[in-house]
This record gives structure tokens, C-alpha cells and sequence, in this order.
């Protein structure tokens, strides 16, 4: 069923969440912030059996906390997030980590209910090669068809921590849209993690949807912005890309401690990487600290002039849309 089939007004869409969903409070805020559906991040370094972990985990909060909760597997759950006023969590990784080197494993989060799927964080994978590696080689056969699984089962490929080459390789070979779902400009800040404007026009020719990333780092004055930078990036990338491929995402990284950064910059999720460059474990941007600020986004783009329809896309339907597109394939 396509997006267009399902009534959603003012549906609100948060690209991707890493927060730590063990802390309730988060589901709170996203409550408070009228969020309809949040990408959830569930996996990036763990592997299958850790993964299956996560996963059941999530299945036994769908279950206790119903009230306030809802697993997105379909455009039709987010109508119904929307209708019962719960914040709709999508299952989504950020590696391919957890099929360690069997991508046929694919098949049973799809089952389970995993959407989104990233191709590779940050460094190289058996798939491709993520965006600090020494150099990008493109993807891996192992890749390719992990790329064509991916497309066979309906999962949106989520290229944001992936290298050029890999991301461009993966735009041109996948016969679904595909997404980056928390990057900006790399023009409008310069950086491995900001995508070029010749993948993002790569992207939109696809069909994609890229998300504006409100992590402070992936901004002109990283830890000193506030809303009015976020709002910047967001109208940087409806520049190039235009009203209906851009979405928001906050990145947020509520509830965590400083040792979630350590984990984040291990090689592999194993040996001691760099020490992590944040000031503090929940770093956000002035304005939205936290999901319960969301609707300065929609109000911040009205008051520069975006008609509500242009907001009501950038908000969400434009997410919508496409989870539409690709998770009926």
C-alpha cells in the first residue's frame, strides 16, 4: 500500500534516534513532541545473537508499554500511531554487523520487523566501506548481494556513515529509493559524515530522502549551534535536493553516559579507539534538547516562510512516502 492510501495529518518523523531507550523518559518526550514515528537505532556493533538480544527486547516493550508505544512495520501502523496518539517506534540498525557474513540472516529481522538498515558505521564491513575509512573501495560481492537482499525484502538501505564510493555504487545498483537518513551538506560543513551534492543528487534522482541532521558536530559551529544552525542545514539541503526529498533527524542521543562514546569509536566494537570529541554524553543543539522540543523545528520553518504543505513534507510525509515506496517492494 502506498503513503498516498493512508490519511496522516501533520505526521511528524524523526530520521534516526540512537537515544538509550532503556531510560522511559525518552518515550515521554517523544510523546510530549507530537514525534509519530522515530527511527530507532537497535544495532551498530552487535552481532547476530546480540542483535536477536536487542530485538526481543524491543518486542517485550511493544508489549508493556502499549500504551505509549507502537512497532512500525507498515505506512498503515504509522496511521495508527497517529490515530491512538503513541509515538511509533521503526527497528533500525546502523551496520550490517548483525548478519555477520551470512546475509540470508537478513530475512529473519525483516520478519521480526527490522525497516531500516544501514549498509556500514564508519568503518569498512564485509558490504561496504564506511565514511573514516583510509580509503573506499566500493562494495564488496559479499555487498552486492546483500544490497539486492535488501531491495528483495522491502528494507530501506540507509547509506549516512557509509563512504562515497560505496554509497554511490549502492545508489546505482539498488532498484528501491534509498535514504540517508542523518547527514547534511558537505558544503555547508565540511566532513567525512556530510554527503557531497553529486550522491545527494544521485540520491534524489533515485528517489530518495535525505534527513538534516541536527547533531552538533555535523554543523558550521558544531557545539556552539543552536535551532536557527539546524534550521540553516535544513533549507541548505532543500536547495539542492528539493521540498520532497528532504526530512529532519535529530540524532539524539538522550539518556546515554560517556561510556555509550567509547563504544561508539571502538574498531569494530572491539579494540580502543580514539577518544570521543563530545563535550558531554547527550550533546543537542540549543533549542531541541530533546524530542519534546520538535515542534520549534515546524515552527522555526513557518516562521521562515515555508508554506504548511512544504513544512508538513519536511516534517514527515516526505519519510512517509518513501517508507511506502520501499517496504511494499
Amino acid at each position: 500500500m502506498s503513503s498516498a492510501a493512508v490519511d496522516l495529518p501533520d505526521v511528524v518523523v524523526d530520521g534516526c534516534n540512537p537515544s538509550n531507550w532503556d531510560d522511559p523518559d525518552i518515550f515521554t518526550n517523544l510523546r510530549k513532541g507530537g514525534v509519530t514515528v522515530t527511527n530507532a537505532t537497535v544495532a551498530i556493533w552487535e552481532g547476530f545473537e546480540d542483535s536477536a538480544d536487542e530485538v526481543s527486547k524491543w518486542l517485550k516493550r511493544f508489549r508493556q508499554r502499549s500504551d505509549e508505544i507502537v512497532q512500525i512495520r507498515t505506512v498503515e501502523d504509522i496511521a495508527e500511531a497517529q490515530r491512538s496518539g503513541r509515538a511509533g517506534i521503526i527497528l533500525g540498525w546502523q551496520n550490517l554487523a548483525p548478519i555477520e557474513n551470512d546475509y540470508e540472516r537478513l530475512e529473519i529481522f525483516a520478519e521480526v520487523g527490522v525497516r531500516i538498515v544501514q549498509l556500514a558505521y564508519n568503518l569498512r564491513n564485509l558490504v561496504a566501506n564506511g565514511c573514516y575509512e583510509r580509503a573506499d573501495d566500493g562494495l564488496s560481492k559479499f555487498g552486492v548481494g546483500t544490497v539486492r537482499k535488501l531491495n528483495e525484502l522491502g528494507m530501506l538501505i540507509d547509506l549516512s556513515h557509509v563512504g562515497d564510493r560505496s554509497s554511490m555504487e549502492a545508489i546505482e545498483l539498488s532498484t528501491s529509493p534509498v535514504a540517508v537518513t542523518h547527514s547534511n551538506r558537505r558544503s555547508f560543513k565540511e566532513g567525512a559524515r556530510n554527503k557531497p551534492d553529486d550522491l545527494i543528487r544521485a540520491l534524489v534522482d533515485n528517489g530518495g530522502v535525505i534527513g538534516a541532521n541536527a547533531f552538533p558536530r555535523f554543523l558550521p559551529r558544531e557545539f556552539d549551534s543552536t535551532i536557527e544552525d539546524f534550521l540553516d542545514a535544513i533549507e541548505n539541503l532543500v536547495e539542492l535536493a528539493g521540498i520532497d526529498h528532504v526530512g529532519i533527524a535529530s540524532d539524539f542521543c538522550e539518556g546515554h553516559d560517556m561510556e555509550y562514546w567509547h563504544y561508539l569509536r571502538r574498531l569494530h566494537g572491539k579494540i580502543p579507539g580514539d577518544p570521543p570529541a563530545v563535550p558531554r554524553p547527550d550533546p543537542a543543539i540549543s533549542g531541541l534538547d530533546t524530542a519534546s522540543d520538535m515542534p520549534a523545528v515546524a515552527h522555526g520553518l513557518r516562521e521562515r516562510g515555508y508554506a504548511d504543505h512544504e513544512v508538513r513534507k519536511i516534517m514527515g510525509e516526505n519519510w512517509v512516502r518513501l517508507y511506502g515506496t520501499v517496504w511494499t517492494q
